[in-house]
């Protein structure tokens, strides 16, 4: 047997198991793992390079299937359509043109209602429906113009797609906005911002992190001192009036109380977590409690992997239990809506994205393929749960396949992890 038959062997064999693991023959077994085999790997923990068929190219301007380049945040819009938002580095999606923004319809298609001319001119990093009825949304990134208007590093879009010049910004911030999360308690349009800048509208305002009122005016009730650094870029809020954010320093998350002092009530230890936090996200089953992603594996000298849930106290929730789950480096945490506490997170485990039940076991039912081959073969970076009540859920990143059929940078799953488009 020639060489070039050998590999073509190889490549079936491997075809076949994963194609079985795609019908549910064979697989991970839901919490199991797979064991290396001695011919050949079809992961690659196994330590051997992968030779698998070449997955159809996606076209350079994204074709029918998505987006052209990455998708970095997607969000549902809150005015019932069942629309997403999406931001990132992209400049097409199906064809037309779409510069770093876009609304798309419940069926995939373009929202065209949502003109935004030439768009923004850099990447949006992150969108973030205003918390109202509206269907506006904020969007914050690396760009200084949007349709050939200059804005400084943030926007409010309204429904149509123009820029909403009742928020008006001024001169902006002088760098990236990473994170927006509008505030939750009754104060209207007011919005956290999160990201690298120093400067909102000439004035200083530490680093990091301020408040801004539904006009676009800095809210001076709301002080961080010498603020948090670039890291604030993991930022969530509850209807307290009290926020969440990451911090590059000493713990690694606090809660701020409304007038940006710490929240002394919510107490994370001597070390706290050793490494950065990368999401927050406030826990939908009425608990108060929080979860917590990123680089870390240790909180309080408790090993974890990735991922905790604290008690609205700051105290490590030990009934949620992720021991021998590879969620660490999480870039998201979405919690669904259900009350079940269950979570969809970044992870390492399965290709990009895990369900995780409320106690922390991975939820079985969530199933995106075999191994390394199946679900995404880039780590998603934003999930969007749907409106209409499907429980699907929506995802963005820089991948362009899910279990082998084309994806380009956005997909739609069911609640059980198959692809709907």
């Amino acid at each position: 047997m020639n060489i070039f038959s050998i590999k073509w062997l190889r490549r079936l064999i491997i075809t076949s198991i994963y194609g079985l693991g795609v019908l549910g023959i064979v697989g991970s077994g839901g919490g199991g793992s797979f064991q290396c085999l001695p011919s050949f790997n079809i992961d690659p923990a196994c330590g051997d390079p992968i030779d698998f068929p070449p997955i159809p190219p996606i076209p350079a301007g994204g074709g029918a299937e998505g987006f052209n380049d990455t998708v970095t945040s997607i969000a549902p819009a809150l005015d019932s359509s069942d629309d997403v938002y999406v931001g990132g580095l992209f400049t097409i999606y199906k064809n037309s043109a779409a510069n770093r923004i876009a609304r798309i319809n419940n069926d995939g298609s373009l929202d065209t209602g949502f003109v935004t001319g030439t768009g923004f001119d850099a990447p949006a990093y992150t969108v973030s429906p205003a918390n109202d009825t509206s269907g506006d949304v904020y969007v914050g990134g690396s760009f200084t113009s949007y349709d050939g208007t200059a804005v400084g590093h943030i926007a409010r879009l309204k429904l149509d797609g123009t820029l909403d010049t009742v928020f008006d910004t001024g001169t902006g911030f002088d760098s990236t906005v990473n994170i927006i999360a509008p505030a939750i308690d009754g104060s209207g349009h007011d919005v956290y911002v999160g990201g690298s800048f120093t400067i909102y509208n000439g004035s200083t305002v530490g680093s990091g992190l301020i408040r801004l009122n539904d006009d676009g005016s800095l809210d001076a009730g709301f002080s961080t001192g010498s603020g948090w650094g670039e890291s604030s870029i993991a930022l969530a809020t509850d209807d307290t009036g009290d926020v969440y954010v990451a911090r590059s320093s000493g713990p690694g998350i606090a809660r701020l109380n409304k007038d940006g002092s710490i929240d002394a009530g919510f107490d994370t230890g001597l070390s706290g977590f050793n490494d950065e936090v990368r999401a927050i996200a406030v826990a939908t089953d009425g608990s108060g409690d929080v979860y917590v992603a990123g680089y870390f594996d240790d909180y309080n000298g408790t090993g974890n992997s990735g991922i905790v849930r604290l008690h609205s106290d700051g105290s490590l929730d030990t009934g949620f239990n992720t021991t021998g789950l590879y969620v660490n480096e999480g870039d998201f945490i979405t919690p669904t809506i259900d009350r079940s506490g269950a979570i969809y997170v970044g992870s390492n485990f399965v290709a990009g994205i895990d369900r995780l039940n409320g106690d922390g076991t991975r939820d079985t039912g969530f199933e995106t393929g075999l191994g390394r081959f199946g679900g995404f073969g880039d780590s998603p970076n934003s999930v969007a749960l749907a409106t209409d009540g499907s429980g699907d859920i929506f995802v963005g990143g820089s991948f362009t396949r899910y279990n082998l059929i084309p994806a380009a940078r956005i997909a739609r799953l069911t609640a059980e992890g198959a692809f709907v488009r």
